[in-house]
């Protein structure tokens, strides 16, 4: 991952793949990063949560993306 990459939100994995499509979708590059290990998520039975990081270029498109497909999650 490139240095100029920042953090846009963390989400369960399901959620984090939809956000992952919808950025590709409007020519946003992103890289998600497992919260947990495999070897957690199979034993502890806990819910995959991944980062999704963005360029800082992209942060303005980013977050209006992330709000229009979370609202409930923004101050």
């Amino acid at each position: 991952m490139d240095s100029d990459y920042i953090f846009l939100t963390e989400k369960e994995a399901m959620w984090a793949e939809m956000l992952m499509e919808a950025l590709q979708k409007a020519d946003i590059p992103a890289a998600s990063v497992p919260v947990y290990g495999a070897g957690l998520v199979m034993r502890a039975g806990v819910q995959e949560r991944l980062r999704i990081y963005i360029p800082l270029a992209n942060k303005p498109q980013a977050e209006e993306l992330l709000e229009e497909l979370f609202p409930e999650n923004q101050k």
